[in-house]
């Protein structure tokens, strides 16, 4: 049986993201007041959707959960993208990723052909505009107990 809080996998993400991409990450939804940082900068939110349950009466815990890495660029005068910042988080977000999925030795890991991701606009609760990139992947949960 799996006794993971979905806590811990937010802190898992949080760790691969946090100042490798980003010193703005938030978990869950975005901050109700933004920082000058988040405005200018732009930030991260992570989601993780539900938790899966695929373990075994011998010991062995497994599980999966899809989430969300959803990153907020702030536009450029007169709401052009910031294809530079756009291009920035993306590719930090594709590198944190893919190094992620390599790495399948720890107690959670992505799960590589699980991956998917696109591309809108947003307004953020404090009504700024934000062009976002979305990438949701599967993060399995492998424990021996």
């Amino acid at each position: 049986m799996l006794n993971d809080s979905r806590i811990d996998i937010y802190d898992y993400l949080y760790n691969l993201l946090y100042d490798v991409v980003t010193k703005n990450v938030y978990s869950m939804r975005e901050p109700q007041e933004l920082t000058k940082s988040d405005t200018e900068d732009g930030f991260i939110v992570i989601h993780v959707g539900d938790l899966n349950d695929e373990g075994e009466f011998n010991g062995q815990a497994y599980g999966w959960a899809r989430c969300y890495i959803e990153a907020f660029v702030p536009p450029i005068t007169r709401g052009r993208l910031d294809y530079e910042k756009y291009k920035t988080f993306e590719d930090g977000i594709n590198t944190v990723i893919k190094l992620a999925t390599e790495d399948n030795t720890g107690t959670y890991f992505i799960q590589e052909g699980s991956v998917l991701s696109m591309d809108a606009d947003e307004t953020s609760n404090a009504n700024n505009s934000y062009f976002t990139f979305i990438k949701s992947f599967i993060v399995n949960i492998d424990k021996q107990e």
